[in-house]
């Protein structure tokens, strides 16, 4: 599982990069032809993380609730991210891997409920471990998606 943890930060890092130095008017731009933003993007990496790990384990999610149904699969964005909100997204992309792997390393996440994801038709997350893998995969998705959308802000 080390390396998986090291892609999935090395992914977000690069998302982290990526979307250093631009306002908050252009992480709030949604480009035509896109749906939601790069704001959006960090939140729904964030909110996707927790929802497939903590909630299918019943365990309580290491972020503020609120961003659930803001974040989560086949939301987008309703009105403009604040420039606190940013920060603290981009706060929780590294520090919720942090806390995943603490307490993976723990044994927190025994009682799984299997999943069946609509990203990709008939994949189903049998345990945690297939959660942390599918996030790195959908973490690269959501960062080609970014490296898009930052060429039309």
């Amino acid at each position: 599982m080390n390396k998986i943890f090291e892609v999935i930060r090395a992914s977000r890092k690069a998302l982290l990069s990526l979307t250093e130095g631009l306002s908050t008017e252009q992480m709030n731009k949604i480009p035509v032809g896109f749906s939601n933003n790069l704001a959006w993007q960090i939140g729904h990496l964030v909110v996707s993380q927790q929802v497939l790990c903590y909630k299918l384990s019943n365990n309580e999610l290491v972020i503020n609730t609120s961003l659930v149904d803001k974040y989560r699969n086949g939301s987008k964005p309703e009105s403009f991210i604040s420039t606190e909100e940013i920060a603290q997204l981009k706060a929780y992309l590294l520090d919720t891997i942090d806390q995943l792997e603490t307490d993976l390393a723990a044994d927190k996440f025994a009682n799984y409920t299997a999943y069946t994801l609509s990203t990709y038709k008939n994949l189903r997350l049998e345990k945690i471990e297939d959660a942390i893998k599918f996030i790195a995969s959908h973490d690269g998705l959501h960062y080609g998606c970014s490296l898009m959308m930052k060429k039309f802000v």
